[in-house]
């Protein structure tokens, strides 16, 4: 069940060394348990000014440059 068997390469030797002690990436809450799924807030709050979201101007950047988040003036 290790996927790095058979593959050639510095990198996929080592990766299949630490394989045998790491194991597969833990993903989930755990076997067994069952998660509610996410419920967004009616009216989701900024986390630096504490007012509506729906108040501010989200500036979206792209490969180059930042997003930025502009809040509203009091």
């Amino acid at each position: 069940m290790n996927p790095f068997v058979g593959r050639s390469g510095f990198w996929n030797r080592v990766n299949r060394v630490v394989y045998t002690f790491t194991g597969p990436a833990q993903v989930g809450i755990g076997l067994g348990k069952i998660e509610a799924p996410y419920v967004p807030p009616a009216d989701p709050a900024c986390p630096i000014c504490n007012e509506l979201m729906a108040d501010h101007v989200v500036r979206r950047g792209d490969a180059n440059t930042p997003t930025h988040l502009i809040c509203p003036r009091r």
